[in-house]
Order: C-alpha cells, then structure tokens, then sequence
C-alpha cells in the first residue's frame, strides 16, 4: 500500500499582486519560490443520495468537507457551494429518485456533474405553483453566472448538469 502525504500551500483569492516581506538587510538570502507539483490525474469525489430537498444539505457538506481537503481557496468553495447548491434544489424538486453529484478537479478547473433521473427538461422548468416573485427561476442563472461553462445534457432517463468552474491560483510562496 502506498501512501502519500501532500502539504497544501495557501491561496489567495484575487490577490494578483502578493506583497513581499522587506528584506532584513544586505546580507539577507533570496527568496526562490518552488513551483507545486503537477497533479498526473485528476482528483475525483463522488456522493450519491435520494433526490429529496433535505438531502441537498448533505451533498453541500461532502462538497465542502472535499474541497477543503483538496486544498481548494474558501472563495472558490463558496461559488462550488453555491452551484452545487443550486443543481442539487433544482434536482431534488423536478428529478427522479436518485441525485448524483460527481466532483474533478484538473489543474485550475474543477468540474461540477449533477446527475438525477426524471421526466423534465431544465431548461425549461419554471414554477409549477404561484409563488412570491424572485422566490424560483433563477437557480440556472445563478449557476451561469459562477461558472466559466455550463452544459445540461440527456442519457436515456438521466439528466446531467455539468458547471466547470476555474480555480484562483495560489499565492507565490512569500506572499500574503
């Protein structure tokens, strides 16, 4: 059995410019910040639940509980939330039985699959019942708006929401 042990540096959210630390004085050493090394295959998490409203809290907090492990920045955590979230309401409301949720992350890109079986289109669903304005319909919406694509797609009885969402890459080694 191998076992591999990764430490996970620290990453800034937005912060494109890192500020230095002032040298201690002319004898003091350069810093050389060491590239991270390159993943050779994706990681990979799935969770599998019956589409039910109060199972869509779970799933959010397997996505959490994942991404933080994968070292993934809090920022970019609350946008996959937020999708996940989103796909995982609209799933347990207008899905079949069974709510998929399969999470990747490549490189800077995680990828975000919600899978559920049922008869309905997501593109079209809207509200069923009269509801306050602003209280459905803009799950879709929200979704587009976090990620950098979105894609449903058909197999058979399946449905699949597919969001990739691009990561904030992590401060250089010294920065803040």
């Amino acid at each position: 059995m191998n076992i591999h042990a990764t430490t996970v540096t620290a990453r800034s959210c937005g912060n494109q410019y890192p500020t230095r630390d002032p040298a201690p004085g002319p004898a003091a050493a350069e810093t050389v910040s060491v590239p991270e090394p390159r993943r050779t295959a994706p990681l990979l998490g799935a969770v599998f639940v019956a589409a039910e409203k109060n199972m869509v809290r779970e799933v959010r907090h397997f996505t959490s509980a994942l991404l933080a492990f994968w070292g993934v920045a809090a920022c970019d955590r609350e946008s996959a939330l937020l999708i996940v979230g989103e796909l995982g309401a609209n799933a347990a409301q207008h899905g079949g039985t069974e709510l998929a949720v399969r999470l990747s992350l490549e490189g800077m890109t995680l990828r975000i699959d919600v899978r559920d079986g049922g008869a309905h289109s997501w593109a079209r669903t809207a509200c069923s019942t009269a509801r306050p304005a602003g209280e459905c319909g803009r799950g879709l919406t929200i979704v587009d708006h976090l990620a950098d694509r979105l894609r449903i797609t058909t197999s058979g009885e399946w449905y699949v929401v597919r969001a990739d969402l691009s990561l904030t890459p992590p401060a250089p080694h010294g920065g803040r």
